[in-house]
């Protein structure tokens, strides 16, 4: 069958938190959210506000089945130059929710906040802040999608790409161009790898 790229929207919150939760199913990814009730409904409320103050240059992007389900989502912020704003929407998901680790979310989570201001500082570029696929429809080309829908935009404007990995993505986006930088994981029972993807001239 083929999927559609469609524009998310906050309506679509729940159908989103459950991609995410089948999507991140693995020992660490349950410790640092799992997916009780209180938590599930943060993620909700979390990717719902997300897409209620998406500026300009934020989209959420879904892939939905025949029956109209959310099978997979990506969350891509386009160039811009305002780091005091970037900083800030960063600063807003600290209060993480109740059940899940909240030492180990500061941590990992404000690591990679960190490194994204020390990496790309003010240039402009495309960052894929979330790509999720529904276990039930991976290897179905539907990340794949979902990245080149940014990849295609990037080229056009000539700038870079950045995003920080799981180590199940990292395959995907080393086919895609992307690069991995020799920056030390916070939490080395789950390697993040930084990627950059260079402009293309």
């Amino acid at each position: 069958m083929a999927f559609e790229i469609h524009e998310a929207t906050s309506c679509d919150a729940k159908d989103l938190a459950e991609v995410f939760f089948s999507a991140f199913s693995d020992p660490f990814c349950r410790a640092i959210l799992p997916p009780t009730p209180e938590v599930r409904d943060w993620v909700a409320v979390h990717l719902a506000n997300g897409n209620n103050k998406a500026s300009e240059h934020e989209v959420f992007l879904k892939l939905s089945d025949e029956s109209g389900a959310v099978v997979a989502f990506a969350k891509w912020v386009r160039p811009y130059h305002a780091v005091a704003d970037r900083d800030r929407r960063n600063e807003e998901v600290h209060a993480w929710p109740v059940g899940g680790d909240k030492a180990l979310c500061e941590r990992f989570f404000g690591s990679m906040a960190e490194q994204h201001r020390r990496i790309m500082g003010e240039k402009p570029h495309y960052f894929l802040d979330l790509l999720c696929v529904h276990s039930s429809f991976q290897g179905r080309g539907l990340g794949s999608k979902l990245l080149k829908w940014g990849l295609a935009r990037a080229d056009e404007e000539s700038v870079e790409v950045y995003l920080c990995s799981s180590p199940d993505g990292k395959p995907l986006y080393l086919k895609n161009g992307f690069q991995s930088l020799d920056i030390p994981s916070p939490l080395p029972e789950y390697e993040q790898t930084h990627m950059i993807r260079p402009a293309v001239h």
